[in-house]
Parts: structure tokens; C-alpha cells; sequence
């Protein structure tokens, strides 16, 4: 629930629903743009939801659709990112048994499980070029044309898309339509990051370790000033997934009732790493910091041997270092995220 403003205007049923209570915030501007949701949801026209990753396009899409007179109709998602041309295809517009090698069988693709109901295409800007004139298809005659087939469908479907792409430089590029895009930023929601959300970082930060403080069964009340410092001061390029990834591995992994600035690990990002990160091949094992060791592990899941590998350590070595650090591997195991 976007709690902490108060609601103006006589919207403040808005965030009644389950959907805008799952959106946490306390800054103004994003509180104005969850009053006027209804105004989109109600419109029944394709909306393009943009912002950086982690910032909550998912839980946009989910409440226009819940608010929207299609919410006891089916709403589908389709993740559009490492879809190639057959199998995008076949998601979106479905096909026939021997369509192509290996249909085995007919499938009826996400507008027409989605008939009457809302579509939620997301990463829109990863679609394939080649599929593109069938999306636009849709979006101006409401039909679809299953792969192998010579007859088309017709389908009400309400679309919402969202992308943390450029994608007006993709149409300069020639990677997305001009006419595609026209036809899906009719009415577009602009998410802020979390580190133009003012007070939000500790807003949420908070509200993120009491929730798992509790389903960790953790004894961590708030944070040291130092921690809060270094929370408002990074940059969080993940957004609120970056956030709640930090504070859940502070909660379980702090031993006191503060966290403290030592507790908080900022994963860097892919891009900035090789493959094996903390591989170090040459010279004597240097040992990595308490955050640094435990965020290996969670990564890993708390294999021992892959961490070693990583660190370029034998097995031995590794557990010292977690007898040194007190670290509790079963936790680890037990917290961890499935890879």
C-alpha cells in the first residue's frame, strides 16, 4: 500500500485495492501517479509502462488490470526478452499441429488464452522485428493469424506493455517499428527510479526488514546512522529489487538489533565483472570481507565447492574462513533464493 501520503480528492479508495496496496511509498509524485491508475484502467486503451528495472512495471500492470472494468477476466503475462521469431510467433498468436518442426501439437497463444481479458507483454522492446507487423495487426483489427493457419481470429484484448528500453533510439536503429510504438504508447506510465523517489529508500528499506525480520525470525529492529547514510547514498541501479536483495541479506546475516554500514553488500553489476569475479589465480589466497564471503554464498546457494572455485580456494580453506567470520551455513542454505 502506498502508505505514508495522505490521499487527496476523494481517491483515497484507490489504494484499497490488494493490487495498489502491494506499492510501497511515501514520495508525493508517485502517489499522485497510483490516485490516477483508474483514470488508465478504465480507458481500455494499450498502455506502456517504461522505467528501469526494479521499479515495480509488473505491480503497475497488475493493478490497471485489477482496477479495470476486464478484472474478472483473464489477465496473462508474456516476458518478451530471448524470444526468437517462431517462438515469439507461437506465444503471442499460437499455431498449428506440424506448423513448423517439432509442433507437435497446437497451442493457442497468449491472445487468445487472454480473449476478453488483459495481456501484459513485457520487456516489449526485445520483440522480434519479424513479429512486430503481426502485433501491429492486432492492435488495429483485434485479429490474429495462429502459424499454419490460412484463416484469422478476431480477439478483444486490452494490452498493456512495458519495456526499460529506449524505445524511440530502437526505431532510429531500426530494431522497433515507429508504427508499433504508436500504436502502444496511447497512454504512457513513466516510473520513477528509486533514487528520485526522495525518502523512499529508507521508507522501504524499513518496511523491508521488518517484513523479513519476521519471516526470518530475526531479532533486527532498524539501522545504525551509519547504515542509513550509506543507504541514501548509493545510486541502487537495481531499483526496489536491488533494495529488498540488500536488506534481506543484512537481516539474516547482522548480529545485533541494528544493521550496521559493515552489514550492507551492494552486488556489483554483471557488467562490470569478468565471469569469475573473484577468481584469484595468482599469489596467496587473500580472504574476501564477511559481506563479500556471504553474498558468494548466497549466490551459490550455499555450495561450497562452486564458492571455492569462485574464490579460487580449496574447500578447507573456505570453511576456516567461516568459522572465522561465524558464519552459519545451514542458514545460508535455508535463505537462499532457488537457482
Amino acid at each position: 500500500m502506498s502508505r505514508g501520503v495522505t490521499g487527496r480528492g476523494g481517491l483515497e479508495g484507490v489504494f484499497e485495492s490488494p493490487h495498489v496496496k502491494r506499492i510501497f511509498t511515501s514520495d508525493r509524485a508517485l502517489h499522485d501517479l497510483l490516485a490516477s491508475l483508474p483514470c488508465y484502467a478504465r480507458a481500455d486503451l494499450p498502455v506502456l509502462i517504461l522505467g528501469e528495472p526494479g521499479t515495480g512495471k509488473e505491480l503497475i500492470a497488475e493493478a490497471l488490470w485489477a482496477l479495470s472494468p476486464r478484472a474478472e477476466q483473464p489477465f496473462v503475462r508474456l516476458n518478451c526478452a530471448n524470444l526468437g521469431g517462431n517462438l515469439a510467433g507461437s506465444e503471442l498468436f499460437g499455431h498449428l499441429k506440424g506448423a513448423f518442426t517439432g509442433a507437435e501439437r497446437g497451442r493457442a497463444g497468449k491472445f487468445k488464452t487472454a480473449h476478453r481479458g488483459t495481456l501484459f507483454l513485457d520487456e516489449v522492446g526485445d520483440l522480434p522485428l519479424s513479429v512486430q507487423p503481426r502485433l501491429l495487426r492486432v492492435l488495429e483489427r483485434g485479429e490474429i493469424e495462429p502459424l499454419g493457419s490460412d484463416s484469422s481470429l478476431k480477439v478483444d484484448v486490452r494490452l498493456l506493455a512495458a519495456t526499460n528500453q529506449n524505445l524511440p533510439q530502437l526505431i532510429v536503429q531500426g530494431k522497433f517499428r515507429q508504427d508499433v510504438f504508436d500504436r502502444l504508447a496511447v497512454l504512457v506510465i513513466h516510473l520513477p527510479p528509486l533514487r528520485e523517489r526522495g525518502d523512499d529508500v529508507l521508507y522501504l528499506a524499513r518496511h523491508f526488514l521488518h517484513e523479513e525480520a519476521a519471516r526470518y525470525q530475526r531479532q533486527v529492529k532498524d539501522f545504525s546512522s551509519a547504515a542509513e547514510r550509506r543507504l541514501k547514498g548509493y545510486h541502487w541501479p537495481g531499483n526496489i529489487r536491488e533494495l529488498r536483495n540488500v536488506v534481506t541479506r543484512a537481516v539474516l546475516f547482522s548480529r545485533g538489533l541494528l544493521i550496521q554500514d559493515a552489514d550492507l553488500y551492494f552486488a556489483p553489476t554483471r557488467s562490470a565483472l569478468p565471469d569469475q569475479a573473484l577468481l584469484r589465480p595468482e599469489g596467496p589466497a587473500v580472504r574476501p570481507s564477511r559481506a563479500e564471503l556471504l553474498e558468494l554464498l548466497w549466490e551459490e546457494g550455499g555450495n561450497i565447492s562452486a564458492a571455492a572455485r569462485r574464490l579460487g580456494v580449496c574447500t578447507r580453506t573456505l570453511y576456516r574462513w567461516l568459522k572465522a567470520y561465524t558464519v552459519d551455513l545451514g542458514e545460508i542454505r535455508t535463505a537462499a533464493p532457488l537457482s
